[in-house]
């Protein structure tokens, strides 16, 4: 994609796991999202989509994290999402409750399509994640 251009994807979720760590004044987690992703504006498959949803904000993970990739500096500003250029796998920080209803929207649907709305980086290097829409239905 052209930098400086938009993604759009809808992915329909297949699988979802997740961890969650409670404490007295600070519930955070990590789900994991898989489903098969299209492109919003033609249709066309791409395969298999991978989401890492992180329960807290890049600056609170970062003073925990043992190791940092350098695409999650790319996550500042108005974007809350990143994935390399060319790859299906998205990492989004949401913090608390945001976080939590996201699990229980994708968790306790069968039927969750996920819609990530991207920027691509100016150096073409990254898809960054401004918007996500949530769709889902149970019974």
């Amino acid at each position: 994609m052209k930098p400086g251009s938009s993604r759009n994807i809808h992915i329909s979720i297949t699988r979802v796991a997740y961890d969650l760590v409670l404490t007295a004044t600070n519930d955070t987690g990590v789900a994991k999202l898989t489903g098969v992703g299209a492109t919003a504006e033609t249709g066309e498959e791409i395969g298999d989509v991978d989401i890492t949803i992180w329960g807290s904000t890049p600056a609170q993970l970062k003073m925990r994290a043992r190791s940092w990739p350098d695409r999650f500096d790319r996550v500042e500003d108005d974007y809350f999402g990143v994935s390399s250029a060319g790859e299906q796998r998205f990492d989004i920080f949401l913090s608390g409750e945001r976080f939590f209803r996201l699990l229980d929207l994708a968790h306790g649907s069968r039927r969750a399509i996920i819609r990530l709305r991207c920027d691509v980086s100016e150096d073409g290097q990254y898809d960054l994640v401004r918007e996500v829409e949530i769709s889902a239905g149970r019974g």
